[in-house]
């Protein structure tokens, strides 16, 4: 692991007497900075990787950006005409916890998501998509948990990936500066997930329900493609039918790509 070999180096630096200040505070960042701990990065990155691989030819087919939505050809993504369809892919990373919602912390979380989305509803420059969404993987770093006086807590210094997977049939956006090749949008999701142990603490639930509200932009490099980059305020919670319910919030960043057709 990523950590193992920084602790390595640091052991190293000592037995060398190469411990100055700075080098012991630099291994003590990296060991203990939840950015570095926290596993689900290669995942990531790995998909960030693939996606961007089957877009190498990008470049060669960049739209122009003063391109008017009357001179787009009829089948064109971009201009989001009524009936257009889209088809996405993005991976996202929470490394904290808000409580604005949720009271748990201490939780990254990672997911990859496929979103479908159709205009139902357009103006002169924007466009309302009905969009549903689909999470095939879904991974959040919990503490170990103990009781105390029956009631469940987080066990310092230990951690645990929970795997799960869920979908949000029930979804917003809209897409403003519809035909330009920079587009700002808002969102809001709802559905549920299912993870393979109690999120996010012991006597709550394996079956939670979500909540996400969101904004981003999408950046059309070809007529029928975009790039998307977003911020999502997720909340995950068993709305009252588990013993316990005190839910968690994640501040998930995400990246991907769309294709579009009509």
């Amino acid at each position: 692991m990523l950590v193992d070999e920084f602790r390595k180096l640091c052991d190293i630096t000592n037995h060398n007497q190469y411990n100055s200040y700075l080098a012991a505070r630099h291994c003590i960042f990296m060991i203990n900075n939840p950015l570095m701990n926290f596993s689900v990065w290669k995942y990531l990155v790995a998909f960030l990787f693939v996606m961007l691989v089957t877009n190498v030819s990008m470049a060669q087919d960049l739209v122009n950006p003063n391109t008017q939505i009357a001179d787009l050809p009829g089948n064109s993504g971009r201009s989001l005409d009524l009936g257009t369809s889209q088809l996405g892919f993005w991976a996202g990373y929470s490394p904290d916890n808000p409580t604005l919602i949720g009271r748990k912390t201490d939780r990254p979380f990672f997911d990859v998501n496929v979103q479908y989305a159709h205009v139902v509803i357009t103006g002169n420059n924007w466009a309302l998509k009905y969009i549903a969404e689909i999470v095939p993987v879904a991974i959040m770093e919990q503490p170990q948990q103990g009781t105390t006086s029956g009631s469940p807590v987080d066990l310092p210094g230990s951690k645990q990936n929970i795997y799960g997977a869920g979908i949000s049939p029930f979804g917003l956006q809209m897409n403003l500066r519809r035909g330009s090749m920079l587009q700002p949008y808002i969102n809001a999701t709802a559905g549920a997930i299912y993870f393979t142990d109690k999120v996010p603490v012991e006597n709550s639930s394996n079956f939670n329900f979500l909540l996400g509200l969101g904004a981003g932009v999408e950046i059309w490099y070809r007529e029928n493609q975009s790039l998307i980059l977003g911020y999502k305020y997720q909340h995950i919670s068993n709305a009252g039918t588990a013993p316990y319910n005190p839910g968690v919030d994640s501040n998930l960043f995400y990246a991907g790509f769309t294709w579009s057709w009509r």
